[in-house]
Formats: structure tokens, C-alpha cells, sequence
């Protein structure tokens, strides 16, 4: 199957790899998080992963190639994008959508190596990409994309991700300090204060949450992992299964009422019974949308919005602008939209309706009584119709059909009365008939905004004096070197940094019967500094043992 084309309205989102950036550290970061994982999820992943896995051709030696990735998920339909770290739920939804697996390509520190809540290559690539090589699933999520990247958002939600971007940025960074971490969280919280209600794309970033990425499969009591974030972490991936975690048969009414926080892991989980019952779920899901919905409750949430939207009507017809104010008149709605505004049809703009045509935007009325009277008027007569305190008059010059339905007509010498106030225009045009659709953005090509140029920041982490040790223990490993070095490497590890656990273990693969005592001594001391360097190193000791058998 070929590989999906990147749509070019999604094209400032790619970010380059800049693969050579990576640190022998980084390098041992994937190395250590997939050989454990892997040693773990053996008999607690869906069978869809680990076979996917193989069929990725995702290596757990090294960090992977984005492009290499796409050439063996390209047998599947996908395809893969790098990106920048988090980036805008409407994107992230619509490159699934489009069969394309965004790639956040940074990776999380030594210090996060047991949860990090930004986006990073461990996650996307060794957690999201081998289960999309089951079909079924595959589906589900494309389909996933499809319905989100229709959702509607809030205005205040577009500062919430701001500031949710600057703290993961600042989580990761190797120049942060514990105070740039509690500014960021402060903020963080402070913008979610101004949120109010909860929107569609609010209520399927928790489905997608509790499914895709934090899912579980099949017996409540012994179920099988199948969500990305639990794959992909060495500490998710085993907590999610223990008592600590509450498990709840997976339920649509209940997943979308169930808050959930990105910054910690999990205290409670959904079970899934099959891919089958997510894929219901969505459907079910999708009907209570906007995009799916129409109707006032689509104009309500397009103006919640403050975005470009689009209005389909049950002619055709859509209007394209941003939905500023919507006064109800009893039945009837007087909608304004601002800003340059237009009226299209089967992906084409109509002549005469572009956004030059509308630069200060665009006022229609909408209500049951006032469409049945446009759809018996004809062309020579004269309008004048009211209700409650709106009031339109004008003559009906020209009727213009979309698809072969009614879809504007055309006033001319016109005026609108409202609440006492009486506008006159040389031209009016009123459109006929309901919504049957509304979603942010808009489908047509010529009236998606131009793409802004994107400057991708690039840090460089800077290389610590255990990389180079690093990266002369994987030559070895290799075969690239000999293994005579190795004593004066340990000697210069346990002598001048003190704190490097993650070489120590990587060192204790390769050492012999001499050294592996001081190496294993000086573990149980690093073990006792923290509990969770006592989790990563039993865990890697353990796996040593597996490896030595």
C-alpha cells in the first residue's frame, strides 16, 4: 500500500529528526526502556503489539529513524511524521486521520525514564506505532483522527495547551530547574481556572485517553495491555496491573465523565471487552458531535469555538468564517460571523461569494418559520416577513440552487429590523434551509488559511562525561571494540560519576566474574538513594540475570 501524502495544511506541524543529535546516553535510555518492556509486556500485552512489533522492524538497540518507520508501517496504509513535541489536538487527530502516525522525536531524560508526560519518541514510536500493524485497530484509530479533528474546542482551551507545551518543554529540558518546573505547573493551573463546561474536543481527548492511550483489554480481573502510554513505560506498564490501580469495565457514559492528568501515572483504569466494543463506542460517540449533529447545537458550539468554522446546510451549502454572536429571537437566530467570510459548495467557492466578496463578515437568520417561507417565494416579489422583534424586507431579485436545492435568496433594496434597530442594504442574501453540520476549520482548499512558517527551535543536549563511556561499552557490545577496555571504563564509571546508574547496569552486561562484584555493590548503593532508583535498578539487575541464563 502506498504511503498517505501529508496534507499541505498540516505541513508546518512536521518537524525534522535531526537524528544525529542523539547522545550515546539517549541511545541507552531506548535501549534500557525496550529491553524491559519487552521482558515485561511478554505476557501482558495484546498479541497485536508484539507481533506488530517485529513487523515495525522498531529495534530495541537504537533510537529509530521516522523515515525507516514509515517504510514498514507503509505495508499497513500509514505513514509517519516527526513533530515538535506536543502539538494542537485538532492536528494531532486530523495526521491520524489522514493514516499518519505523528512523532514526537525528542526523548525523555535518565531522571523521567520511569513516566514523562511529554510526548516522546518512546511513546509515539514504540508505543503507538506497532499495534497499528493489526487492521482492526488500525481502523479504530484512523477513525479516531477523523472525528477529532472535527471536534470543537473552547477559547480558553487554546491557552491551556500553552501552557501544558511549556511544561512538558520545561519537564525535559536539561536546563530546568525545580522552580522553572513549579512556574510552569502554576500556570498551568492557573489557565485551566478559565475553562468552563467541558467541549467536544475536551471529551474525546479522554476517550482517546482512556482507549489509545491508557486502554486495557479483555478480563477485568487478568486483562492485556493495548494503550500506548502503558506500553511505552516502564512504569506504567507494571503498575497498570496491579491493585493500585482501580479497573473499570470500560464504559462510553463513564470514560467521558472521568477526568485525567497527563503529569502523573494512573490511578484508574478502563477494560475494554474487544477492538470491536471501542470501535461501537466511537461510533456512538460521533453522533452526539457538531460535525454530525448540526443544528443549533453545532451553531452553539462554532460560536463557543471563536475559530474559523464551517456551517453545512441541508442544501449544500457552507459557510466558512468565524461565529461571533448567535441572538435568539424565540425560534428564530440571528447568527454574525466576523472577519472575511464564504459561501462554497462541493469543495468550490461559489462566484461572488469569496472572502473578498465578505471582508467584514457575514449575518444570516435561521429558524423554522423563516425557511418554509423562503422556500415557497419566488423571484419578483417582494419579502417582508417578522418575528418577535426581527423584521425583513426587500425584493427578491435572484434564487441560486446547490445541488439542485434551494439554497440563497437574493434581496435587493433591502432592510432588517431588529430590537427597534433597522439596518438598509443594497443587497441581502438569505440562506434556506438547516444545519446539518458544523466543524472548526474548513474542508475547502482555496479557504484554508495560509499555513504559517514554523521555526523549529533547536536544542542540542549537551554531552555529559558519561556518553563517551556510553558510547565505547555499545562498540563493544557491537563487536566494534575490544573488551580489554572494559576494566579501565568501569574503574573510570565508579570513580568519577557517582551517580550513573543507567552505565552501571549497561557495564554489568558486559563484565566479567571480577568485576561484576564491584559493579553490583556499588548498585545496592545507588538503590538505597531513592525508590525509584531501587524500581529501574532490581528491574535492569533482573533482566541482566534473564539475559545471562
Amino acid at each position: 500500500m502506498s504511503t498517505p501524502i501529508i496534507p499541505s495544511h498540516l505541513r508546518p506541524h512536521v518537524a525534522p529528526q535531526h537524528y544525529e543529535d542523539y547522545t550515546p546516553t539517549d541511545h541507552a535510555v531506548w535501549r534500557y526502556v525496550m529491553r524491559l518492556n519487552l521482558n515485561t509486556l511478554q505476557d501482558t500485552a495484546h498479541p497485536a503489539y508484539l507481533e506488530g512489533l517485529a513487523a515495525s522492524g522498531i529495534s530495541p538497540e537504537r533510537i529509530p529513524d521516522v523515515r525507516e518507520m514509515t517504510a514498514n508501517l507503509s505495508r499497513g496504509g500509514w505513514g509517519t511524521v516527526a513533530v515538535d513535541g506536543l502539538i494542537p489536538g485538532v492536528a494531532f487527530f486530523d495526521f491520524q486521520g489522514h493514516g499518519l502516525l505523528p512523532i514526537a522525536t525528542d526523548i525523555r531524560k535518565v531522571d523521567n525514564i520511569l513516566y514523562t508526560p511529554a510526548p516522546d519518541i518512546l511513546h509515539e514510536a514504540a508505543g503507538h506505532a506497532p499495534i497499528l500493524m493489526n487492521p482492526v485497530y488500525a481502523e479504530f484509530v484512523r477513525r479516531f483522527g477523523e472525528i477529532g479533528a472535527h471536534a470543537f474546542n473552547h477559547k480558553a482551551e487554546h491557552d491551556v495547551f500553552k501552557a501544558l507545551k511549556k511544561l512538558t518543554i520545561v519537564k525535559e529540558s536539561p536546563f530546568s530547574t525545580p522552580a522553572d518546573i513549579e512556574q510552569a505547573e502554576i500556570e498551568l493551573a492557573e489557565t485551566r481556572t478559565h475553562v468552563k463546561g467541558i467541549s467536544e474536543a475536551n471529551e474525546i481527548s479522554r476517550l482517546f485517553w482512556w482507549t489509545v492511550e491508557f486502554g486495557l483489554i479483555g478480563d477485568i480481573d487478568n486483562p492485556q495491555i493495548y494503550g500506548a502510554g502503558l506500553l511505552s513505560s516502564v512504569g506504567e506498564s507494571r503498575h497498570c496491573l496491579t491493585d493500585a490501580v482501580v479497573k473499570h469495565p470500560f464504559s462510553l457514559e463513564k470514560a467521558l465523565a472521568t477526568k485525567h492528568d497527563v503529569t502523573s501515572m494512573q490511578k484508574e483504569l478502563f477494560v475494554c471487552e474487544s477492538f470491536e466494543q471501542l470501535r461501537d463506542a466511537l461510533e456512538e460517540f460521533a453522533q452526539s458531535m457538531s460535525y454530525i449533529r448540526g443544528g443549533i447545537h453545532g451553531l452553539t458550539k462554532a460560536v463557543e469555538s471563536g475559530n474559523l468554522s464551517t456551517l453545512v446546510f441541508d442544501s449544500g451549502l457552507s459557510l466558512v468564517g468565524v461565529p461571533e454572536t448567535q441572538d435568539i429571537h424565540d425560534s428564530l437566530h440571528l447568527v454574525k460571523l466576523t472577519g472575511p467570510t464564504a459561501l462554497a459548495a462541493n469543495g468550490e467557492v461559489l462566484t461572488g461569494q469569496g472572502l473578498a466578496d465578505h471582508p467584514e463578515g457575514f449575518t444570516f437568520l435561521h429558524g423554522k418559520e423563516l425557511n418554509e417561507v423562503l422556500m415557497q417565494v419566488k423571484i419578483g416579489e417582494r419579502l417582508d416577513w417578522a418575528e418577535g422583534n426581527v423584521r425583513v424586507t426587500g425584493n427578491i431579485t435572484a434564487i441560486q440552487n446547490v445541488n439542485g436545492n434551494r439554497a440563497l435568496i437574493v434581496l435587493e433594496a433591502a432592510t432588517l429590523a431588529n430590537d427597534g434597530k433597522t439596518m438598509t442594504m443594497d443587497r441581502m442574501e438569505l440562506i434556506v434551509g438547516d444545519i446539518t453540520s458544523a466543524f472548526p476549520g474548513t474542508e475547502v482548499e482555496a479557504l484554508k488559511p495560509i499555513p504559517e512558517t514554523v521555526e523549529f527551535e533547536r536544542i542540542e543536549r549537551p554531552l555529559t562525561a558519561a556518553d563517551p563511556i556510553f558510547e565505547v561499552v555499545r562498540e563493544i557490545r557491537e563487536g566494534r571494540a575490544g573488551r580489554e577496555r572494559l576494566p579501565q571504563l568501569i574503574d573510570q564509571t565508579l570513580v568519577q560519576l557517582p551517580d550513573a546508574w543507567l552505565l552501571r547496569l549497561e557495564l554489568l552486561e558486559l563484565a566479567d566474574e571480577v568485576d561484576q562484584p564491584r559493579l553490583i555493590s556499588d548498585l545496592e548503593r545507588l538503590k538505597a538513594t531513592s525508590e525509584q532508583r531501587d524500581e529501574l535498578i532490581t528491574r535492569g539487575m533482573a533482566l541482566l540475570d534473564v539475559v545471562h541464563q
